[in-house]
């Protein structure tokens, strides 16, 4: 895959402007009082527990929805495109070749073709029809129409989700050769890693800035956590007088070990759930490519439709499966 970006005309310096912003889901505050800027050539990494509120705080930036109090506003100028996580900008029941086609109206059939060769289709797959496609598919049909889109800012939610290591790869160099701003989440901390120099974190329902790279807010927060074990342990030794206390520091040992034990079982079962659901898609696709099952008339009819509606299914099972895979895996992870 190779992904290429395309710069809108160069705006302002301030590409997002946040001022006292607040975010709430019904009575549920999500964000509070976050004031903030993104600035031409920055990489922000949005980082917070699953559940926090991030893409709803993204949705917010970009006036997708209306936030509960403050304001954010794009800078003079900027045009802001956004990769969704759920793929909703991917159109349902086209083929892959009218999606781009519908975008680049002038284009010959063999731009189009050369356009989607850089993201993997060629010959007759451009004629998949996306209700058909992988997740990993979809996500390359959806970079396939981003590229295509002039932005100052990009909004990447989840990105590398679906993605295989040398697709990743290519959107790492696709955003390191772009010029303009990009916030991206992602729970990819590598990838997080190679990109990021600006850091915006969830605490609670505020939103801390931190302004030197992923990795050095990494390093920063590895010494807060040390720090922090290192003062309970010294109060801890203070008053760790008697065999009581004694035995409930054993006890919460334990408890811990028993966690870390559980958190790593649901790791394993949740990652064969992802395996098994990957497999049963790759075996429903097999099947509804097979030419021979429109030979039946209306009873090949039946069979298509009861196997499209187990192709939805198992994709739900296995976004359901990815999202567990990965609090799972978030879980084990040292704080």
């Amino acid at each position: 895959m190779s992904v290429a970006f395309a710069p809108a005309e160069r705006g302002g310096d301030q590409v997002l402007i946040v001022d006292r912003l607040r975010v709430a889901v019904g009575d549920r505050t999500l964000v509070r009082e976050f004031t903030g800027t993104a600035r031409r050539g920055d990489v922000i990494a949005l980082v917070g527990p699953n559940g926090a509120g991030k893409t709803t705080l993204l949705a917010t930036l970009l006036g997708a929805r209306a936030p509960a109090s403050g304001t954010a506003r794009l800078g003079a100028a900027v045009q802001a495109e956004w990769f969704r996580q759920d793929l909703a900008q991917v159109p349902e029941d086209r083929t892959i070749y009218d999606c781009i086609a519908d975008v680049r109206g002038r284009w010959t059939r063999g731009h189009i073709q050369n356009h989607l060769g850089c993201f993997g289709f060629s010959g007759d797959a451009v004629l998949r029809n996306t209700t058909v496609l992988s997740g990993g598919e979809r996500a390359r049909v959806a970079l396939a129409l981003l590229t295509l889109r002039p932005a100052n800012l990009l909004v990447l939610d989840e990105p590398t989700n679906d993605l295989d290591v040398e697709s990743i790869e290519a959107l790492e160099d696709g955003l390191e050769d772009y010029e303009g701003s990009v916030i991206v989440v992602s729970h990819d901390r590598a990838f997080l890693r190679e990109l990021a120099t600006r850091v915006w974190a969830f605490d609670g329902d505020r939103i801390q800035e931190f302004a030197g790279t992923f990795v050095e807010w990494e390093q920063q927060q590895a010494e807060r956590a040390a720090a922090d074990r290192a003062e309970r342990a010294q109060a801890g030794g203070a008053s760790r007088t008697t065999r009581t206390e004694t035995r409930k520091s054993a006890a919460a040992r334990r408890e811990v070990q028993e966690s870390r034990r559980s958190a790593q079982r649901e790791a394993r079962d949740t990652e064969l759930a992802v395996h098994a659901a990957e497999a049963r898609i790759v075996e429903l696709e097999q099947a509804l490519a097979d030419p021979a099952l429109y030979d039946g008339g209306s009873t090949g009819a039946r069979e298509a439709g009861r196997l499209n509606a187990e192709l939805t299914k198992a994709r739900r099972e296995l976004d359901d499966a990815l999202a567990r895979w990965t609090e799972a895996s978030d879980a084990l992870e040292p704080p």
